[in-house]
C-alpha cells in the first residue's frame, strides 16, 4: 500500500465517488454500510477546506447480521424514508468495502423499487475496489454524462425557452469538491469568461444540480479544467455534438492563449482594449518586483501536484519567472492523450525528474537529493519538506490551510498576479536563497 507522511493513503475510488456527487444540490447519498463508515466521512469532508455537505449523506446503517446473511431489507427502507422525508430529485446508492465483498445487487435493488419513490436512482456498486480516486471521479462523470444529460432538441420550445444551444454559455467540466482553491479558480474562470461575453451554464460537478445536468447540451462548448473530465466531455460531443476544450489558464500568456481559443471556437472576437487594460492591471513580471540584486534564476523547485495543475505551474514558473522546476510529482498518472506526452507536457530536460505515484521515501529522498529553494505540494508533501524555505500550499489535502476566500486564485490572470506578489514575498522573507 502506498503510504503519504503520517500514514496517508491514496484514496480509492469510493471516495472519489462521494466527492464527485457532493456537489450535486438536489442529490442524496445513500450509502449502504455501517454508520462508522458515514461518520469518518464527515471527517473526510473536513479536510477539503471544511467542505461538509450539510444533509447530503446517509448511511443504510448495515450490521453483523445483514452482512452475514445478506439482507437488503435496511437500504430499501433508507431509500423510501429519504425520497418520502427530503424529496431529492435524486438518490445515489454508494457500496462501501463490506456491500462489495458480500456481493449485493445495488442494480436489482434500484430496479426494484424505483416503480414506488419519485426520485431516480442511480448505483455506483465499485466500494473501493477498482482503483484510486480518479477512477470513482470518472465513473460518476461518465455516469451523469450517459444517463442523465438530456437532448435540448427534445425539450418542447416556448416564448421564454432559449434556443437549442446558447451561442455562448459554457459548462466547466472536472471541478469536485476535492479540486484545491478551487472557488478562487472558479471565480477567476467566470470572471474571465464573463470580459468576453460568456456565460457559464454550470460547473460539472462541484457545483450544480440535477436539472442542468439535464440541460448540459444546451451549452454550446465545454471547458474541461481536469484530465478526469474529458471522457465526460468525450460522451457529451459523441451524443449530443457539444464541442469541448481542454485547458486551464496559466500564467499571462496561458491566460491569453485560453481566452483566444474560446473566442475562436465560439465565433467570438476578442477585445483588444480590455486585454490591454487586464494586461496592465495583472500582468507584472516578477522582473518589476525583486530588487535589480536580487538573483532568482538559480532556484529550484519542486511541485507535487495533480497532473493539471502541475502542468501549467511549471510552464508558468519556466517561461514568466525564469525558474525551471528541478522535481514534478504527481498523485496519479496521467489521463488520456497527456499519459503518452507526460514528458513533452513538463518541457522536461535531462536535470528534471519525473514521479508518479511515488511513496513517502522515494519522495522524501528525491526532495532531500536536490535540496530545493521552493515546494508546491499538499499539507504531508509540506511536511516532508520541512526544511525548504519556500513551501506554498497547492494541492489537497490541506489541512493545516484554508482556502475559502474567492479572492486567492492560481489560475488566470489574477492568478498570475497573485502568485507573483506571494512569490516575490516569500523570497524577500527568505533573503538567504538569493546566495544560494
Amino acid at each position: 500500500m502506498d503510504l503519504k507522511h503520517n500514514g496517508f493513503p491514496v484514496p480509492s475510488d469510493y471516495f472519489g465517488v462521494l466527492w464527485a456527487l457532493s456537489g450535486i444540490k438536489d442529490l442524496l447519498i445513500l450509502e449502504h454500510g455501517s454508520t462508522g463508515t458515514c461518520n469518518y466521512n464527515a471527517f473526510n469532508y473536513m479536510i477539503m477546506n471544511r467542505q461538509s455537505p450539510k444533509g447530503k449523506l446517509f448511511s443504510s446503517g448495515m450490521d453483523e447480521d445483514d452482512v452475514v446473511m445478506g439482507r437488503d431489507v435496511k437500504i430499501k427502507e433508507a431509500i423510501v424514508e429519504l425520497d418520502h422525508k427530503y424529496y431529492p430529485k435524486m438518490i445515489a446508492l454508494v457500496a462501501t468495502g463490506v456491500t462489495s465483498v458480500i456481493g449485493l445487487d445495488l442494480q436489482g435493488i434500484i430496479e426494484e423499487i424505483q416503480p414506488t419513490i419519485n426520485a431516480r436512482m442511480l448505483p455506483f456498486p465499485s466500494g473501493g475496489f477498482a482503483g484510486d480516486y480518479t477512477i470513482g471521479i470518472r465513473e460518476v462523470f461518465g455516469t451523469l454524462a450517459r444517463d442523465i444529460a438530456e437532448d435540448c432538441t427534445k425539450k418542447v420550445r416556448s416564448n421564454d425557452a432559449p434556443s437549442w444551444t446558447k451561442p455562448c454559455t459554457v459548462n466547466i467540466i472536472g471541478p469536485t469538491i476535492d479540486s484545491f482553491n478551487i472557488i478562487s479558480d472558479l471565480a477567476e474562470l467566470e470572471r474571465m469568461l464573463g470580459l468576453m461575453g460568456i456565460r457559464v451554464n454550470t460547473v460539472f460537478t462541484c457545483n450544480t444540480d440535477v436539472d442542468a445536468i439535464k440541460n448540459m447540451a444546451c451549452a454550446s462548448l465545454n471547458l474541461v479544467t481536469r484530465d478526469i473530465g474529458l471522457e465526460a466531455a468525450a460522451i457529451l460531443k459523441e451524443r449530443f455534438g457539444t464541442p469541448y476544450y481542454y485547458g486551464l489558464p496559466f500564467g499571462v500568456k496561458g491566460s491569453i492563449d485560453w481566452m483566444k481559443d474560446i473566442a475562436s471556437i465560439l465565433g467570438i472576437s476578442l477585445d483588444k482594449g480590455m486585454v490591454r487594460a487586464e494586461l496592465e492591471k495583472y500582468g507584472f513580471s516578477i522582473l518589476e518586483l525583486v530588487n535589480f540584486l536580487q538573483n532568482i534564476d538559480h532556484l529550484r523547485a519542486a511541485i507535487s501536484c495533480p497532473f493539471d495543475y502541475s502542468s501549467g505551474l511549471a510552464e508558468m514558473m519556466r517561461d514568466e519567472w525564469g525558474v525551471n522546476p528541478s522535481l514534478i510529482v504527481l498523485p496519479a498518472s496521467p489521463i488520456g492523450p497527456q499519459r503518452l506526452n507526460r514528458e513533452a507536457n513538463f518541457g522536461l530536460g535531462k536535470d528534471v525528474r519525473l514521479l508518479i505515484e511515488p511513496d513517502s521515501w522515494t519522495l522524501q529522498d528525491a526532495i532531500s537529493s536536490m535540496n530545493p529553494h521552493i515546494v508546491y505540494g499538499n499539507s504531508y508533501d509540506l511536511q516532508i519538506s520541512r526544511n525548504v524555505p519556500i513551501r506554498i500550499h497547492a494541492a489537497f489535502p490541506a489541512f493545516d490551510h484554508i482556502y475559502r476566500y474567492d479572492g486567492t486564485p492560481f489560475v488566470g490572470l489574477r492568478g498570475h498576479a497573485y502568485l507573483t506578489q506571494t512569490i516575490v514575498n516569500l523570497l524577500n522573507q527568505n533573503p538567504e536563497v538569493f546566495r544560494n
